[in-house]
């Protein structure tokens, strides 16, 4: 029996799903940084609508250019547009700010990336019929106990009052529902990564702009803090991690692109080692390796080492 060669719609077919995974991971290595420095900005003294007026802001200054010379031909139309700006907009800027302040960064772990995972794989089910395969589903299984496994090990530095906890775990859940169902409808509306998240950007700012000056109040916080924030907040969760993800939905789709926030603590807890001299317990080392055999499960990357066809 000799494998038969691939033909060159499978060839492209496989190199379109290889790219998309590589998006994929560089998204979820842009919110690890990402989510380390919003840690690091609260306990500077940021205030959450500081931190997200930077997320909006610096991503629309960043994208007008290349949104202003593609909008012509990826226009999204104001109803989409004002949907994605609602589920990916403000709203999800400060209620993942907020809860960071309020729940321990460990229930952030399992919440936002099971949240993500879980709508956009739902929708994708209830609207397009799209089921999970068995091996998607076990898979998306053997992730969320690689998550709890990394969670129930990590111990929480700054604790927060027990009667708060809830509303920062609720924030995490609502911001994780809203990123998948954002996700899927990106990738449904087959939007154009960069203009659309640069519209939305643009969008955003425009509409936190006045609340941000009447709300907002000057502090101690130098400036240091806020050009280290502008990068964390701005360059990789407003432009890179967004920007990545959507590309990663055009190559692979909503459902498949949502896994990857799930290695967002692992890349957390290899990131600790380098910037903060922290190494991971043998538990959540063992987490790691678990949410990796989830993501190559999901995936079933076991077909990119063998042909589809065979011939005798």
């Amino acid at each position: 029996m000799t494998l038969a060669p691939m033909s060159e719609v499978q060839r492209r077919t496989r190199a379109s799903t290889a790219i998309g995974i590589l998006w994929g991971l560089t998204a979820a290595a842009a919110w690890t940084g990402y989510n380390v420095g919003s840690r690091l900005g609260r306990m500077d003294g940021l205030a959450p609508m500081d931190m997200s007026m930077l997320r909006f802001g610096v991503a629309a200054l960043l994208l007008l250019p290349l949104v202003l010379s593609r909008s012509k031909a990826y226009g999204l139309g104001w109803g989409r547009l004002f949907s994605l700006a609602a589920l990916a907009g403000p709203l999800f800027g400060l209620l993942i700010n907020t809860a960071f302040g309020l729940a321990p960064l460990s229930h952030a772990v399992v919440l936002t990336a099971g949240a993500t995972m879980m709508s956009a794989n739902a929708l994708a089910w209830w609207l397009d019929g799209k089921r999970p395969s068995i091996l998607r589903l076990f898979g998306m299984t053997v992730l969320v106990a690689g998550l709890l496994l990394i969670a129930s090990a990590q111990y929480d530095h700054t604790p927060q009052s027990s009667a708060h906890v809830w509303l920062g775990d609720l924030c995490f859940l609502l911001a994780g529902s809203l990123w998948g169902t954002f996700t899927y409808l990106f990738g449904r509306w087959k939007v154009d990564p960069v203009v659309g998240i640069g519209q939305v950007s643009i969008l955003s700012v425009l509409a936190f702009l006045p609340f941000f000056l009447v709300w907002h109040h000057d502090s101690a916080v130098s400036s240091d803090v806020w050009l280290a924030q502008a990068f964390f907040q701005g360059i990789l969760g407003g432009c890179l991690a967004p920007v990545a993800i959507a590309k990663a939905v055009s190559r692979v789709g909503a459902g498949e692109a949502a896994l990857f926030p799930a290695l967002v603590p692992s890349g957390a807890l290899l990131l600790a080692i380098p910037l903060l001299n922290e190494w991971p317990s043998y538990s959540e080392c063992l987490g790691i390796v678990i949410c990796t055999l989830g993501l190559l499960t999901s995936f079933d990357l076991t077909r990119f080492l063998r042909h589809r066809s065979v011939s005798e």
